[in-house]
């Protein structure tokens, strides 16, 4: 193959994967070869669908297709041809980072010696140790840092005894994973990069590596040694001369990546719109979304995962069939926030089942708890008792443990003036239930939330009552007829089977530190929905769009803080040092996402972006250039018009003709004469109460005139 055969590449504007699918047509469909044995490597998994499709379209028929990868699959594909391996978990990672800081660098634990107090800390170290791996960072350079550590770099000292000993806790940690055979993503890069040599890839006649844009040194030594071996084909989108990332991969590759000059430029149509807050920002999305009907080649792009659910809650009438994909913070589901409730009633009690009553409600009047059926299959019985308790608790109705602050649960369930008031209620509803039900179902409820949590010794008591509450939120609950709350039940069950495999999972641990280690778990995880990425309207993260094309593009959240989203701070290795090493991650990250976001924009017929305006909050860096490329082009000012969103408030009276029959139009007649009587009555009255305030100076009342508006607003037809 020749160098334009080797390193190809199309403008932004281009459609990526409909260019690809010819260049395979042309190249290998047409000359009658095996496309079977090709293999290609994109930077995820999405552009595999769409590229199956294509190339679908254009057989017209079965076939056996090229065999893909994402990258990091790629890596472990080359790491597996010397022998099986297995992922470490996550939890597992932390925990062997601490035991190897205790031994190491015991300094760095001083006030954090618990695994669950060290446990942020573990995953900032993991972090750097990921960064080296994934950079090949080598003995040498960090010995240079280590010399910097003893000297003191501008840190506290204890991050200075963690960089003096970097070295130590990476070696220690490499030795135990290798010996494990259960690698991290870094170590599985590295180890693919120093075997890559010796790899045998027979098995295919060229490898494409389709779209890559940042690659870390071990990556550009796996597709490098390809490349050399004649066996790599690189289909990259953009230019070097644009984009300093690709500057730098063309250095490395040795050949040059520019599109061809008569590629077409960008002749999308742009339109912004600015929200004052997020539900605003929804709207305008919503209004847009309306306009647009071919929904099957739109996107709607979200930085901020946390927009997800309004956003679903505003198009799902107008949106028809639609697909997310995207990662949603499991910290913001109400799983999260009742494993909050159960943790802070046992946080607060002041004795074994001695709880402080505010906590207690709070956990009990959790949605996701008062509305079980536990009871005939009916919540209206659940959330009865909860609110009879609620009033009894909070001294509304007067029993022996009104008032007080901490109670024992014995007390309530003891109780019997809870269930003769909930009896009475329920009778009223036609809800058959008996004393000893309701006593069943009370105990019930402080078994699986309060009794169960008490005294874990261990996580494998933890788990079993994770599993419990689980169970039971999902047979009993509501949460079940929600696709999106079934993903998130799904991923704490993976959490469970992870805490359930861990190796510390018969250690001993006071019930605090599990806690907290659970909760940081939940902290850091996002539950990753996935639907069909081939039909209807598409909701994506930025990331989720690399190598897809679309005509209506839709970004909401198009603000500082979330585009581009950066990690500003470094809370461990201090900023520093990470550059002398060549870790420079604001830079890096920045590059990716600016050039993500323009190339979906650059493939668009229509763009339109939407962010907030506020004083906290500004429009994206990214956005800004857009305004200025434009400003520039038009020389002036004010290039386009940004409309704000607002929530409009009409007022419809309704209107209904009701036919009328004698007797109704003699009443009528008879209440207008008693009506109009009233009316006289009532304004007499009014004006007598007047001169009485207006008597004794009534100045909050008559001057300011707070109560008259209230009368005005109540009785409009009277004028004062």
């Amino acid at each position: 193959m020749d160098s334009m055969e080797k390193v190809i590449s199309y403008s932004l504007s281009e459609n990526y994967i409909h260019n690809l699918a010819s260049f395979i047509e042309e190249n290998y469909i047409r000359e009658a070869k095996d496309i079977s044995k090709l293999a290609l490597v994109f930077g995820g998994k999405r552009p595999e669908l769409f590229l199956k499709r294509e190339l679908a379209l254009r057989l017209g028929k079965t076939f056996f297709g090229p065999r893909f990868f994402s990258m990091d699959e790629f890596a472990e594909y080359i790491l597996a041809k010397n022998g099986p391996f297995g992922k470490i978990s996550d939890l597992d990672s932390c925990f062997l980072i601490y035991q190897l800081s205790r031994e190491i660098a015991p300094d760095i634990l001083r006030e954090k010696e618990s695994f669950s107090l060290f446990l942020p800390w573990a995953r900032e170290i993991l972090s750097f140790i990921e960064q080296l791996d994934l950079e090949d960072i080598k003995l040498i350079e960090l010995n240079r840092i280590q010399l910097n550590a003893s000297i003191g770099y501008d840190v506290p000292q204890s991050i200075n005894a963690l960089l003096e000993k970097i070295t130590l806790i990476r070696n220690a940690y490499h030795h135990e994973l290798k010996k494990r055979k259960a690698y991290t993503r870094g170590l599985v890069y590295l180890l693919a990069s120093q075997g890559v040599k010796e790899a045998d890839f027979s098995e295919f006649t060229e490898i494409f590596f389709c779209n890559l844009f940042y690659s870390h040194q071990t990556e550009s030594k796996i597709v490098k040694e390809l490349l050399d071996r004649d066996k790599a084909i690189f289909v990259f989108q953009g230019d070097e001369r644009e984009w300093p990332v690709l500057k730098k991969f063309s250095d490395s590759l040795s050949y040059p990546i520019r599109p061809r000059d008569n590629a077409p430029g960008d002749e999308y149509k742009l339109w912004m719109g600015a929200g004052f807050d997020l539900h605003s920002q929804v709207g305008l999305a919503r209004d847009i979304l309306k306009e647009i009907k071919d929904k099957d080649k739109t996107v709607i792009v979200l930085p901020n995962p946390e927009s997800l659910i309004p956003l679903l809650s505003e198009i799902s009438a107008d949106a028809g069939d639609f697909n997310v994909s995207i990662g949603y913070p499991l910290k913001r589901s109400p799983v999260y926030s009742l494993f909050e409730c159960i943790f802070k009633a046992q946080e607060t009690k002041k004795d074994k089942s001695c709880y402080y009553v505010k906590d207690y409600l709070r956990l009990l009047a959790h949605p996701l708890v008062k509305n079980l059926r536990l009871l005939a299959q009916e919540p209206a019985a659940l959330r009865i008792l909860t609110h009879k308790i609620e009033e009894i608790l909070t001294g509304r109705d007067k029993t022996a443990v009104s008032g007080s602050l901490f109670f024992q649960l014995s007390e309530i369930e003891e109780l019997k003036d809870i269930y003769e008031l909930v009896l009475s209620a329920l009778k009223d509803m036609d809800i058959p239930a008996s004393y000893a039900e309701l006593k069943s179902i009370l105990k019930e409820l402080h078994q699986l939330f309060f009794y169960a949590w008490e005294a874990p010794r261990n996580f494998a008591d933890f788990t079993l009552s994770l599993d419990k509450v689980i169970n039971v939120l999902l047979n009993k609950g509501f949460l079940g007829s929600y696709p999106l709350n079934l993903k998130i039940l799904e991923r704490m069950l993976s959490i469970k089977e992870e805490l359930e495999s861990a190796e510390f999972g018969l250690e001993a641990f006071n019930p605090e530190d599990m806690f907290r280690v659970f909760m940081n778990k939940l902290d850091n995880e996002m539950t990753a929905f996935s639907g069909s990425p081939l039909k209807g309207l598409q909701i994506l993260g930025l990331f989720e769009t690399r190598s897809l094309n679309f005509e209506n593009v839709i970004i909401l959240d198009v603000n500082e803080n979330f585009l581009p989203k950066l990690k500003v701070y470094e809370p461990l290795v201090p900023r520093e040092v990470m550059i002398s090493l060549g870790l420079n991650r604001l830079e890096k990250e920045e590059e990716i996402q600016r050039y993500q976001f323009k190339r979906l924009l650059s493939g668009a017929r229509k763009a339109y972006l939407i962010y907030e305006e506020s004083p906290k909050k500004e429009k994206s860096r990214f956005v800004e250039e857009l305004l200025w490329e434009r400003q520039k082009a038009q020389d002036a000012l004010e290039v386009m018009e940004i409309p704000r969103g607002v929530f409009e408030v009409t007022y419809l009276p309704a209107k209904a003709d009701i036919l009328k029959n004698n007797k109704i139009i003699e009443f009528l007649e008879w209440n207008r004469v008693f009506g109009f009587q009233y009316q006289y009555l009532f304004r007499l009255s009014f004006k007598v109460l007047l001169s009485i305030c207006v008597r004794f100076k009534r100045e909050r009342f008559y001057q300011r005139g707070a109560g008259i508006q209230r009368c005005r607003g109540f009785y409009p037809r009277f004028a004062l």
